[in-house]
């Protein structure tokens, strides 16, 4: 069976060919499967997003391959073309990409390209709003009338109107207020849910990566660091601080908790899974 995506031996160099010359990506080999949310974590610099931006052929590797769905993206012009369509890429503050004259035009956009008929590219639109909560009454608005929690959703459309097999969110939530991120880290949920779609998301948010992913994969100096579940990765929190990552405050809480003799799980990366374990604990003593 192929893999969604395979990454053989990447090397991806930054000012290649002057004094200056940097490894971003250093000879990284990587599998994601079809199906699978996958969450990319690691500091400022670590090579997430130079990682990501070579998925769908932003970014050609200066050694290596990347295959999707067992295809070399850059065996051919054609090849590239189909799979920027296959795997879409939502940066991070998309709606600072938004310039249409309206949202419907703007989420038509990629659709149009694919060179569908008007009908499909309707269709795609309307589907895409739906799912991305943007309301019926601002498809034909400017997308410059909008707040800023409704340009991030008209964006996502845009790339969920193609209807990619492989969606990469790149920092989603950043710059939202809590419920924003929580009303995003749910629409993010419920699409992967609701089409079987390969997802995978890049986020400094240690809870929201351990509230959605299959697996984790650990980006450091360039390199693979770790990988694995959400407990696998999350449970090595000593490693994780030397790499410039925290473990989620809620985890802390816990492992406190458990230094004070307190008979809590060990395991809790969300507050969803903080608040359950608080209920069980308590409920106990209730019943004694």
């Amino acid at each position: 069976m192929t893999h969604a995506i395979e990454i053989k031996n990447l090397t991806h160099y930054y000012s290649k060919g002057t004094v200056q010359q940097v490894a971003a990506i250093d000879n990284v080999s990587l599998t994601i499967e079809k199906g699978e949310l996958v969450g990319i974590i690691g500091h400022t610099g670590s090579g997430k997003s130079t990682l990501i931006s070579h998925f769908n052929g932003l970014l050609k590797p200066d050694s290596g391959q990347v295959l999707v769905d067992g295809v070399d993206i850059h065996k051919d012009k054609e090849t590239l073309r189909n799979t920027r369509f296959k795997v879409g890429l939502c940066f991070q503050y998309p709606e600072y990409q938004l310039f249409e004259e309206t949202v419907f035009k703007d989420i038509a956009f990629g659709p149009k390209n694919m060179k569908l008929s008007d009908n499909e590219v309707k269709e795609r639109v309307m589907k895409a709003a739906a799912f991305a909560g943007v309301k019926g009454e601002h498809l034909n608005k400017s997308p410059f009338d909008l707040s800023g929690g409704e340009k991030r959703r008209a964006a996502i459309a845009g790339v969920l109107a193609m209807e990619p097999q492989i969606v990469i969110f790149d920092e989603p939530a950043a710059g939202l207020d809590p419920k924003g991120r929580k009303d995003l880290v749910e629409l993010i949920a419920n699409y992967r849910r609701q089409t079987g779609s390969t997802v995978i998301i890049v986020s400094h948010s240690m809870e929201d990566i351990a509230s959605m992913a299959d697996r984790v994969i650990v980006m450091n100096n360039a390199s693979v660091a770790m990988q694995g579940t959400v407990d696998e990765v999350y449970s090595r929190g000593d490693e994780l601080r030397s790499m410039g990552l925290n473990v989620p405050e809620i985890t802390e809480i816990f492992s406190r908790l458990r230094a004070r003799g307190i008979d809590v799980p060990a395991n809790i990366y969300t507050v969803a899974d903080g608040v359950e374990a608080i209920k069980n604990l308590t409920s106990g003593r209730c019943s004694e």
